[in-house]
């Protein structure tokens, strides 16, 4: 997703560990040799809001998360591997065509200290919803499924049984998570942000407080 540039006034808010006596983990990018540390890291407020935020989940839930922090060089990769997958399915699409595609589920590992990856500000979580027993509420699709199942309202409209449900599940996460100050991303159902570009951008905020955590 683009951020036009919102301006950033970084408020120096610390990265932390995500613990796993308060979560779920499944640091997924590390279990696939992508990332270098299986440890989960975001910014305090944005730990200390998800803390608030698994208050008003049902009874016996839990949130389940997958990623936050993302360096540069696990984004690269991500992306670099998306674009070569994307290209090999759709040999015919040009180039600005793949790049939208790809930008909707990896976005382009910025360098650029004013328009930052928004991982890389340690804004970003990536989360589900499960159970006691860890089963994840069923949402339609799978963590990182490029596909536009995963787009936060596909199943909105459908009417079949399965479809209402994964719609409600995926409703109770964004309202959980929205009314705790986080912003939802159109294209991931399992995305939120706050802080960076993206959460200043979708709240009409004229600053972000998060930039890069790496540049």
């Amino acid at each position: 997703m683009k951020n036009n540039f919102v301006q950033i006034i970084e408020n120096y808010d610390p990265l932390v560990r995500v613990s796993e006596k308060d979560f779920i983990l499944e640091p997924v990018y590390f279990n696939n040799g992508i990332a270098p540390n299986p440890d989960i890291f975001i910014r305090q407020n944005v730990l200390y809001m998800l803390l608030s935020a698994k208050k008003n989940l049902p009874t016996g839930m839990n949130f389940k998360i997958w990623d936050g922090y993302r360096i540069l060089k696990v984004q690269k990769k991500l992306y670099d591997d998306l674009w070569e997958l994307r290209q090999s399915q759709n040999p015919e699409w040009s180039s600005e065509k793949l790049k939208i595609e790809v930008e909707k589920f990896v976005g382009l590992p910025s360098f650029d200290p004013f328009s930052p990856s928004q991982h890389n500000t340690g804004g970003a979580v990536d989360l589900t919803i499960v159970r006691d027993d860890h089963t994840e509420l069923k949402m339609g699709t799978d963590f990182d499924e490029f596909h536009e199942r995963s787009y936060a309202n596909y199943f909105d409209s459908l009417g079949d049984r399965d479809s209402k449900a994964f719609s409600s599940n995926r409703t109770l996460l964004k309202s959980i998570l929205c009314d705790a100050g986080f912003a939802p991303y159109e294209w991931e159902w399992w995305h939120f942000a706050f802080g960076n570009q993206h959460w200043a951008k979708y709240y009409g905020k004229d600053v972000a407080i998060y930039g890069s955590m790496e540049l």
